[in-house]
This record gives structure tokens, C-alpha cells and sequence, in this order.
């Protein structure tokens, strides 16, 4: 685990089969302490932690509110479902807490502008996460696309 002094401390909103993942890989990150986690019901949140074996130094909130109104959580995650996002993205920037968001990060490009220029008027970082973006095999899958003497001229590319 990070450590808690200069690690950057997340919060989750709620317990989608995808925070299971974002758990792990905090929990490995030296510069990352999972903090908070919240659910709509105390019950669930309790069980997923016991369940998938979490620190138990781990806040659990029985709201999704609760966590993004912890003054320590520096970041939240939000896997819920998109149509939720705009909500949630919003309240935590106001209370300027960083925001990973789950993709898709919106339903409308006008949801993901309120989302952004909430991030930027309140001075917190966003982020979505579609990490095949950036992830570092991306750039090999595109310069091995981009070799005529491999390919020849490409005009199109579908994948499943």
C-alpha cells in the first residue's frame, strides 16, 4: 500500500464488478491509498470489502454522498452507471476531489462539457477510463498498422 502522506487518496462510488480491479491496482500503487468506499447501502459496501478481502482501514459510507463529502478522499472513482455521471462528476469537483470516470464518461457531449468545465472552474483533473488510449501497446498496434512493407496501404481497420 502507498504511502498515506503523499499518496493520493481515492474514493469509490459504488461496488460495480469493474471497482473490483481499480481496488486491486490502488492497492498496488505506490502513490495511491484506496480510502473510502460508498454505496447506497451500508450492507453491500460492508460485504464487497469483506468479500474481496480490503483493508479494513477502509471508510465504508452508506451513500455515495458520504464519500465525496470526506475531507480526505482526493480523488474519486465512478464506475455507476453513465446516465449517473454528469450528477456525480459535478458534486465532486465541487468539492474538489479529482474525478476517474468510467467510460463512457457521458450520455451527451453537453453532459461531458458541464463535467469538464466543473472540473476546470473548481481546479481538479479529469480523467475517463478508457485506458486502451493510453495505453503503451496502442502505439506499437499503430506503428505496426502504419508499415506499408507489413500491411501495404491500410484504408480501414474493424475489431471485435
Amino acid at each position: 500500500m502507498g504511502d498515506d502522506e503523499h499518496a493520493v487518496r481515492f474514493g469509490i462510488l459504488g461496488c460495480a464488478n469493474i471497482s473490483i480491479k481499480l481496488c486491486k491496482a490502488i492497492t498496488k500503487a505506490p502513490n495511491a491509498v484506496l480510502h473510502a468506499l460508498g454505496s447506497r447501502s451500508i450492507e453491500k459496501v460492508k460485504n464487497f470489502a469483506i468479500e474481496h478481502d480490503l483493508p479494513t482501514t477502509i471508510r465504508v459510507y452508506g451513500s455515495y454522498e458520504d464519500v465525496i463529502e470526506d475531507k480526505e478522499v482526493d480523488a474519486v472513482y465512478i464506475p455507476l452507471p453513465t446516465g449517473l455521471h454528469v450528477t456525480w462528476a459535478v458534486r465532486a469537483a465541487e468539492r474538489r476531489k479529482h474525478v476517474l470516470l468510467e467510460k463512457p464518461a457521458a450520455m451527451s457531449v453537453a453532459e461531458l462539457d458541464r463535467i469538464l468545465e466543473a472540473c476546470e472552474s473548481h481546479g481538479v483533473q479529469f480523467m475517463d477510463g478508457t485506458m486502451w488510449m493510453h495505453h503503451p501497446r496502442t502505439a506499437k498496434m499503430k506503428e505496426a498498422l502504419s508499415d506499408a512493407q507489413r500491411f501495404g496501404q491500410l484504408k480501414w481497420v474493424r475489431a471485435y
